[in-house]
């Protein structure tokens, strides 16, 4: 009984990475990365119920996926930090022709910076009930700054790393760099939630005290 649950439970993950790696990063590409937060928005609800052991297999990612497209579209307010990555990326490019290479370095660490924020932007949309503003967001990213830390590295990496071959293992398999990062923001998160005293019901129940304790 055991390795069934074991096997449902692999091929139950294979076909949440693929589809949502396909739903997310096809609709980022074919809009030009223009609804990338939206995308990532919609990626991390779905990843929330695997955070919390309640996602099914059966319910329809796909479906799923662009409904929760639609409905956080409003995340499109904070598309002027995507588009500095944009400008960014530009300058990278405008100094590796003229020779500035040294400009890229400070450049990468903005882009990066300016992902992670992203990043924690849509988690918090996601797992905090109330709304937030920019200056809020920020300071919980930075409340444990160790994860903010961790989401900043990756970024960094996959921008060194970024190529054809990155684009389609992101394609394919990105989700699982999508539920990694959602998941280092949300303990940051969860830690804000816990000094905040602004814990749910669910969180308290579905991770235990011992767990919250050491946050």
């Amino acid at each position: 009984m055991k390795k069934k649950l074991d096997l449902s439970t692999i091929m139950s993950m294979i076909h949440l990475v693929f589809f949502l790696s396909i739903c997310c990063f096809g609709t980022m590409y074919l809009t030009a990365s223009i609804l990338a937060i939206p995308s990532l928005t919609a990626a991390f609800v779905i990843g929330k119920d695997v955070i919390f052991k309640r996602f099914d297999v059966h319910d329809g990612l796909v479906k799923r996926f662009f409904s929760e497209l639609m409905a956080n579209m409003r995340m499109m307010k904070y598309f002027p930090i995507q588009l500095l990555i944009f400008l960014q990326a530009a300058g990278i490019y405008a100094s590796e022709k003229t020779g500035m290479t040294y400009l890229v370095y400070p450049m990468v660490a903005c882009i990066s910076f300016c992902a992670a924020l992203i990043i924690f932007a849509a988690a918090c949309r996601v797992f905090v009930e109330t709304p937030m503003s920019i200056t809020e967001i920020i300071i919980t990213m930075l409340y444990r700054v160790q994860y903010f830390l961790i989401i900043w590295v990756l970024m960094i990496l996959c921008i060194i790393l970024f190529g054809t071959v990155m684009l389609e293992i992101f394609f394919f398999a990105g989700a699982l760099l999508l539920m990694a990062v959602e998941t280092v923001a949300f303990i940051d998160i969860l830690a804000f939630k816990k000094a905040s005293d602004k814990l749910t019901e669910e969180e308290m129940s579905c991770f235990g005290e011992d767990f919250l304790k050491s946050l």
